[in-house]
């Protein structure tokens, strides 16, 4: 619970105490000054939610004070409630506005009144922090997946609604034998949908990729797609996202190209079977999950239940070790294309390949949406 903190200034004890009896809360701070300078001093230190101010004090008054924390980069936002027992007249309450008001109250003080402008301006400032706090954690998610995608060795590529490319990672780069920061902006049609002979097969608009992706379906190659790079051409499988759920407006896909130029051609009746289904075991193959707070390859998935999973890594982990996991689900389930999760290793066994180990993970406090779409993964494959 967020304990919001109440500056009250007034250089009558008595008022305080009066003051602090109303308004004490366990949900509260309440700080006390009895001067201007000692409220300017414990502004600055705390977290200030309200301030109520009383005008009449010597040396500094309120209107003083209330003009130097609207000039403080900390507190020019806090808002201040002015408390006077001196006239109501409409120049001098207009003079507490023009220094940073946003109420008056008149001495004597009614405690209903006191209590719910109080409740009100606390309210207000609770909904900021939350909004605040909501800024904090969407950024830091899309900070992680941005490393996350980097820091795959797959080529990942995010395209508008007109298939043009808005994000890539550096793998993508490598793949198509150019700087990341140069794919941005490129068609992906004249990068992706060329056949053998580099001719264009389809442009995104006609092509099964917006097709598929525009109506909230995923997509994937069910025979090779070729990659023209710096003078050799590459097979690839190619899936596709859409970024948007079903039923929104169409916005963009995500896909992620995987080279498949060393692989065995497929059979017929395989490659129709590749066309419907991954086999688990190449599944986990493909899934290698990473640490989000440092985007770093942990290990590749060997196989995963709704209490744990295993991985092969090339790290000796300490047992009881937490981390904080992500891992590019093959496909998109239940509209998400990552699934993140805390979870603790448990064992670690050496391999006879040196510098191989295979690792035992439980899920710490896995949430019943991740459970569903471990389940949904484990029925599909």
């Amino acid at each position: 619970m967020i304990k919001q903190s109440i500056l009250i200034v007034d250089d009558h004890r008595e008022n305080l105490i009066a003051l602090e009896a109303i308004l004490e809360d366990p949900s509260r701070n309440l700080i006390m000054a009895s001067s201007g300078n000692e409220a300017l001093q414990l502004a600055l230190k705390y977290d200030i939610s309200l301030v109520l101010l009383d005008v009449q004090m010597p040396e500094m008054d309120g209107f003083e004070v209330a003009t130097l924390m609207r000039n403080g980069r900390k507190t020019r936002n806090v808002p201040i409630i002015f408390v006077t027992a001196i006239s109501k007249d409409s120049a001098y309450v207009f003079k507490g506005y023009e220094c940073g008001a946003v109420d008056y109250l008149f001495k004597p003080i009614d405690q209903q009144i006191l209590t719910a402008k109080v409740e009100l301006f606390l309210e207000m400032d609770m909904q900021k922090r939350k909004l605040q706090q909501a800024v904090v954690q969407m950024k830091r998610l899309k900070d992680e997946n941005e490393r996350l995608l980097r820091a795959m060795g797959e080529c990942v590529l995010g395209t508008d609604d007109k298939g043009m490319i808005t994000f890539c990672n550096d793998a993508a780069g490598y793949l198509f034998g150019q700087e990341r920061e140069a794919l941005m902006g490129q068609a992906v049609d004249n990068l992706l949908f060329r056949d053998e002979e580099q001719t264009l097969r389809w442009t995104f608009a006609e092509s099964p990729v917006a097709a598929n992706c525009s109506s909230g379906r995923s997509w994937r190659s069910a025979q090779p797609m070729f990659v023209h790079g710096s003078g050799d051409v590459k097979s690839v499988s190619v899936s596709a996202n859409s970024v948007n759920l079903p039923g929104e407006n169409f916005s963009g896909v995500v896909m992620v190209v995987r080279d498949i130029t060393d692989q065995h051609e497929l059979s017929a009746e395989q490659s129709a079977r590749e066309g419907r289904r991954f086999s688990r075991k190449k599944m986990f193959k493909e899934m290698v999950l990473f640490d989000r707070g440092t985007g770093s390859n942990i290990g590749r998935l060997l196989n995963i239940s709704v209490d744990g999973f295993k991985l092969f890594t090339r790290q000796e982990l300490q047992d009881g070790t937490k981390f904080q996991l992500s891992v590019v689900l093959p496909e998109q389930i239940y509209g998400v294309n990552t699934l993140s999760f805390n979870a603790r290793n448990v064992w670690s066994e050496a391999q006879d390949e040196p510098g191989a180990y295979h690792a035992g993970f439980q899920f710490v406090d896995l949430s019943d949406t991740n459970k569903n779409i471990i389940k949904a993964l484990l029925e599909k494959y």
